[in-house]
């Protein structure tokens, strides 16, 4: 009988020392009555050991029926009636040979226990194998429900683990096919030079999402120089177009963060806020530590979404919002408003934390940092 590390000891200590507190408990029960205490000692646990030694006999069978199954009631009438059958085979062991041995020590002639006796004894012992028994396999049927729970709790982590990936390779085959297209665009362009760069810098940026590939949270660090990768592909589209600044608080650099959160993000800024003005704009990437709290924001100063909402379409912000859910479990917040006098804010608040955590979703906070705790952005 194993156990599971998280639940008890095995098999040997448990026996060992219950049964010796047996008949440790017999004996200094005993004292008052007895004129010999080191003769009461000896007999004793002489008794808690010949117990312990016979009922290691039921544990193959209790096996036996533990891993058939069967049911409670078979189980309790078996245990009823093999520890009384343990309970005389120890009493005439213990009347049989301890109590002779006694008598022998003390030079008296030796007697033979009747049968009434041994009958009356058994009865009168038959509680503690059935308290073993109990004992036994109740540890068994705990470490059972301990394992399944288990069990079940690393299915769900991996299945939970099988999504994020899943919502993690969703968001590169869609990156890739709009770089694609730029990259085509391009060559029909004749834009040859600008091509190849482009191509080079999308082979570094898909090399670095693939180091992380098993990575459930990355440094903020990592995460921007993901974002300026991506950055440096669209510099090739937009030229001077595209103006990219940052405003990051050194502290939040050493921040965990899913991977990939901030390029879908910029991408999105990019595509609605400087793609469709002739004249191009600015793109805006703040970070803060704000108590226990890391808020980031993306801002550009394009068209801005018609009004503010949350139920952003594209692919790659509802992906971010459901990987968010995933790994965060409502200790997040995640928003896209139209900035005053134009231009759209994506705003995501999520737990400061420097150490690579696996064990999400995390609690629910306490409370959510307003929005005035990052300054006004610049863009206008």
């Amino acid at each position: 009988m194993t156990a599971s590390p998280r639940s008890f000891p095995s098999f040997w200590p448990l026996h060992l020392c219950g049964w010796a507190a047996l008949g440790l408990s017999m004996w200094v029960g005993a004292l008052a009555h007895v004129d010999d205490p080191l003769r009461a000692f000896v007999g004793k646990m002489m008794f808690a050991g010949l117990g312990g030694t016979l009922t290691l006999l039921l544990r193959p069978l209790y096996h036996r029926f533990h891993k058939r199954e069967v049911s409670i009631v078979l189980l309790i009438v078996a245990s009823a009636v093999c520890s009384y059958v343990v309970s005389v085979g120890w009493t005439m062991l213990y009347k049989g040979s301890v109590d002779l041995l006694w008598e022998w020590v003390d030079g008296k002639p030796l007697t033979i226990p009747g049968g009434s006796y041994l009958i009356s004894g058994a009865l009168f012992y038959t509680f503690i194998p059935m308290a073993w028994s109990v004992l036994y396999l109740g540890v068994k049927y705990y470490q059972d429900v301990q394992t399944e729970r288990e069990r079940a709790l690393a299915a769900e982590g991996q299945a939970h683990r099988a999504r994020l990936q899943a919502l993690r390779y969703q968001l590169n085959p869609h990156f890739l096919f709009n770089t694609l297209n730029a990259v085509s665009t391009l060559i029909v362009e004749k834009k040859n030079h600008d091509a190849e760069r482009m191509v080079a810098r999308l082979s570094d940026f898909l090399r670095l999402t693939l180091e992380c590939d098993s990575d459930v949270e990355v440094p903020l660090a990592d995460e921007l120089d993901f974002a300026r990768r991506y950055l440096d592909i669209e510099q090739i589209r937009f030229g001077d177009r595209l103006v990219v600044t940052e405003d990051v608080d050194p502290e939040a650099l050493s921040a965990r963060v899913p991977p990939l959160l901030l390029q879908p993000l910029v991408e999105n800024a990019v595509r609605h806020g400087i793609m469709p003005r002739e004249e191009g704009g600015t793109l805006l990437i703040e970070a803060r530590r704000v108590s226990n709290r890391l808020l980031l924001r993306v801002v550009d100063d394009g068209p801005g979404p018609p009004s503010d909402t949350d139920s952003e379409s594209g692919v790659g912000l509802s992906n971010t919002k459901a990987r968010l859910e995933s790994l965060y479990d409502g200790d997040h917040r995640f928003t896209l408003r139209r900035a005053d006098g134009g231009g759209c804010v994506v705003r995501v608040e999520l737990p400061f934390h420097t150490d690579s955590r696996t064990d999400l979703p995390l609690p629910a906070p306490d409370a959510t940092v307003p929005e005035a705790s990052l300054p006004s952005s610049p863009i206008s």
